[in-house]
């Protein structure tokens, strides 16, 4: 693909577009909102398929301590929950999901990146090389399925557009997250391969996502079926205000490591005595950059170069790199006032 092409492809058409969404749906709660808000945009997305990612937390073990979550082992029981959860969101809108969910991959790619095969990968090659009209890839998890499908049909990289959520902004030494973390080298293949790739970060961009406990009892609780489930499940991630601040020691030690240059044992002589609940809906950004890219600003730069580590290669030489577009910073009242209108009735 010439730049000129690429440069195209980066830039999001008006009207409506095709769209595949590649979730771990059952990781935490965002990505409900996510699938849940796309399906409701008829008159932008028109929603082709969703494919259910692994995911687990083996990765993080170390850093996870008592967390308001259970910890997930197995990639592949992983992924089999995130497609009965993507399953439940398509039943609670009154759409039917045969033919349009599919089972992803069961672990992740090995040192060899062969292709992980599965029902989710054929469709996605299928789908994409059946058409000239580009295929809009929003990916909200471990890239698994979309590299695997990228390695295994390389011819792909010219009919699909991916947008992926994961790492950290290149500003930081690292890009260590949870999707980043469990398939590097998914995420290296995104970023080396040649893909029309937008590319949101986490922190201090997608984490600008918030949504706070008083706004679900309000504008979603009872307003639509898709509204009170979204609601039940993020009200109960609010919890104690223990795990609150050993949530905010994970994001310290782990995604925002190296961004705080004094230890953990300095902090543990403050209290916190007081938590404003919200939760950070990450995986929006994706169908919100999609839905309207005014509500998310973006610049082209140079695909970046991912080490083996999961950190950013400085000083790599960048000659020929392609270009991809990176998010910058979410407008997060414009994303949230939209996705509420589209979830609040039946």
């Amino acid at each position: 693909m010439d730049e000129k092409l690429r440069r195209e492809r980066l830039t999001v058409p008006t009207g409506k577009i095709r769209l595949v969404i590649d979730t771990d749906a059952k990781n935490e709660v965002d990505d409900q909102f996510a699938i849940a808000w796309a399906l409701r945009s008829p008159e932008r997305f028109q929603v082709e398929a969703v494919y259910a990612a692994p995911f687990s937390h083996t990765v993080f073990r170390h850093n996870i301590g008592d967390l308001d979550f259970a910890v997930q082992e197995d990639p592949a029981e992983g992924m089999e929950q995130s497609y009965q959860e993507i399953r439940k969101i398509f039943q609670l809108l009154d759409e039917n999901p045969d033919g349009r969910v599919f089972r992803g991959a069961t672990g992740y790619l090995n040192e060899k990146r062969d292709p992980v095969m599965s029902d989710a990968v054929r469709d996605l090659i299928e789908r994409g090389m059946s058409s000239d009209e580009p295929l809009y890839v929003a990916s909200i998890g471990a890239c698994t399925n979309v590299a695997s499908a990228l390695l295994a049909e390389p011819r792909l990289a010219d009919h699909i557009v991916v947008i992926w959520l994961g790492g950290q902004p290149l500003y930081f030494d690292h890009g260590y997250e949870f999707n980043m973390g469990q398939e590097i080298r998914g995420a290296q293949h995104l970023f080396n391969c040649g893909v029309p790739l937008v590319w949101v970060p986490c922190m201090n961009v997608a984490s600008l996502l918030t949504f706070s406990d008083d706004e679900a009892r309000c504008k979603l609780n009872g307003k639509s079926r898709i509204g009170t489930y979204l609601t039940d499940i993020v009200l109960d991630q609010f919890t104690n205000l223990e795990k609150a601040v050993n949530r905010g020691k994970m994001h310290r030690t782990l995604q925002l490591k190296g961004r705080e240059d004094q230890p953990e044992e300095y902090f543990a002589g403050f209290e916190t005595k007081h938590v404003a609940w919200s939760r950070t809906i990450w995986d929006i950004s994706t169908i919100a950059f999609l839905k309207n890219p005014g509500w998310i600003q973006s610049t082209r730069v140079p695909s970046p170069v991912l080490g083996d580590d999961c950190r950013w290669v400085k000083n790599a030489d960048m000659t020929g790199r392609h270009e991809i577009r990176v998010a910058n910073y979410c407008q997060r009242d414009l994303i949230f006032g939209d996705l509420v209108s589209c979830l609040d009735h039946d």
